[in-house]
């Protein structure tokens, strides 16, 4: 796979903060030593990264921006679960790096912090499982609370996985979130629900 400049810029200020993290704390560590050990300004740091926090929530915002292509690329007669399952899987992933982000953040920021930048996640995640529905031919309220139930279930099993205690193992978030998602599988129902009829439209 081929990365922009950006793209490159971007990887290479993250792993340079990881470590700054791990050798200073988070609170002591430096934006200007950070972005001085890539060789770019400050600014460039802040174009990436808005705050110091950002980089240990990198992990998900990536794969929120795979996840939001990937489920409207499903195909509508699809099952939900298995429609945010595999979205949720779409994108690139380094293992590694991943359970790295994860510890760290574990270790360096308190549950309040993490639990708000989780909150407001949850919430774009339950944006695009609404607008996903809609398309399918679902009223926007019976969307919107499938919506929030699939989001809900899906950071449960984050918040679940970040707060256990390392190593964090990604194939075992995979299963934490299919058991979150077959958990409220029953509300939400087995497919679109018609605007005109009221009825399930059950997928063939």
């Amino acid at each position: 796979m081929t990365y922009s400049k950006s793209a490159r810029t971007r990887a290479a200020l993250r792993a340079a903060a990881l470590e700054h993290f791990v050798a200073h704390g988070f609170e002591a560590a430096s934006v200007p030593a950070i972005a001085a050990q890539v060789g770019v300004t400050e600014r460039t740091f802040y174009r990436h990264f808005a705050t110091k926090d950002e980089v240990l929530f990198d992990d998900v915002g990536e794969a929120f921006a795979w996840f939001a292509q990937a489920l409207h690329d499903r195909p509508a007669e699809e099952d939900l679960v298995r429609s945010v399952l595999v979205s949720l899987g779409s994108g690139p992933t380094d293992l590694q790096l991943l359970a790295e982000i994860a510890r760290l953040r574990s270790e360096l920021l308190g549950p309040e912090r993490i639990g708000r930048v989780f909150r407001d996640r949850q919430s774009a995640v339950a944006r695009e499982v609404r607008a996903l529905l809609v398309a399918r031919g679902a009223e926007d309220l019976d969307a919107a609370v499938r919506a929030e139930a699939v989001a809900g279930a899906v950071f449960a099993a984050l918040a679940v996985w970040t707060e256990a205690p390392p190593p964090h193992d990604l194939a075992r978030l995979g299963e934490l979130t299919r058991e979150a998602l077959e958990t409220i599988r029953p509300a939400l129902g087995t497919g679109a629900r018609s605007p005109r009829t009221g009825r399930e439209s059950t997928p063939r």
